[in-house]
């Protein structure tokens, strides 16, 4: 789809001032090239009305333990500093750079 335009959300931007404003968007290419009220591009291949919706900011996970998703499930029973002294710490003390392929492919994917 080439060029879509979402009107009447509620948009949550990540601007300095942290405006939440209701508008359109208009999404060509895969790209956002315009957020607004009432936008009237020249040509649309969909318009979605999005009133009484809420759009906001794909995240990016930055802070991730991928080395972690083979040690899911140990020690579940614990309280969080004895999960960390007696079961994360010592595991991952014995991942080296080869052992964190597969949790690295594990993890990425779930």
């Amino acid at each position: 789809m080439a060029t879509l335009l979402i009107k009447n959300a509620e948009i949550v931007t990540m601007n300095r001032n942290g405006d939440i404003l209701t508008g359109d968007i208009l999404i060509e290419n895969d790209r956002i090239t315009a957020i607004g009220p009432d936008l009237t591009p020249a040509h649309v291949d969909k318009v979605i009305d999005a009133k009484h919706r809420t759009i906001i900011p794909g995240f990016v996970q930055t802070h991730i333990h991928l080395c972690q998703t083979l040690f899911r499930g140990k020690g579940d029973d614990l309280e969080l500093m004895d999960w960390l002294k007696k079961r994360i710490w010592p595991l991952e003390a014995r991942m080296t750079r080869n052992r964190s392929i597969i949790p690295l492919c594990s993890g990425s994917v779930s």
